[in-house]
């Protein structure tokens, strides 16, 4: 395997990855006023359901670094200055790969808080639009669309239940 610029694999080298390894990532669960940002996916896994910000740790990457990169990439406002509250380990399973092949694919996902005074919003590249979502309230769906089984898991931990 070949590690192109970044941190990244070739586009062959990740679809073997994927295929063969469960992947490390970060997701961002960013609260503000009793609600949890989330964004109408554009790419699978979960195309077309409601997810939070998050990315894949690269190789070599510290989890620190890791959050900020995810951070400027998915979301367009200030990073808060204090430190995220890691809320929890969780694995996700998808039945396809980020190019919509039938490749199941495996995240280990750990889960960073960070709570905002002000409103952000979500960068255009990887989400359609922008919700937030009450974490006290329903999180079946919004507009039509559903919120991601793998998201609403982080409504629980985010009200106290936490299950990873």
């Amino acid at each position: 395997m070949s590690e192109g610029a970044g941190g990244y694999l070739s586009e062959d080298d990740f679809r073997h990855a994927v295929a063969s390894v469960p992947l490390v990532s970060v997701d961002l669960l960013v609260v503000r006023d009793g609600h949890l940002l989330l964004g109408r996916r554009r790419d699978e896994p979960a195309r077309d359901t409601w997810f939070v910000p998050g990315g894949r740790i690269r190789r070599g990457e510290a989890i620190a670094d890791a959050l900020q990169r995810v951070w400027w990439a998915e979301i367009i406002g200030d990073m808060p200055a204090a430190s995220p509250q890691l809320v929890g380990a969780y694995e996700h399973f998808y039945d396809c790969a980020f190019d919509g092949s039938e490749s199941a694919t495996h995240y280990v996902v750990l889960a960073y808080r960070f709570d905002l005074l002000e409103k952000v919003e979500l960068q255009p590249g990887s989400h359609v639009e922008t919700w937030w979502a009450p974490i006290d309230g329903p999180a079946a769906e919004h507009e039509g669309c559903p919120v991601h089984p793998n998201a609403r898991a982080y409504f629980s931990a985010l009200r106290g239940g936490y299950r990873a």
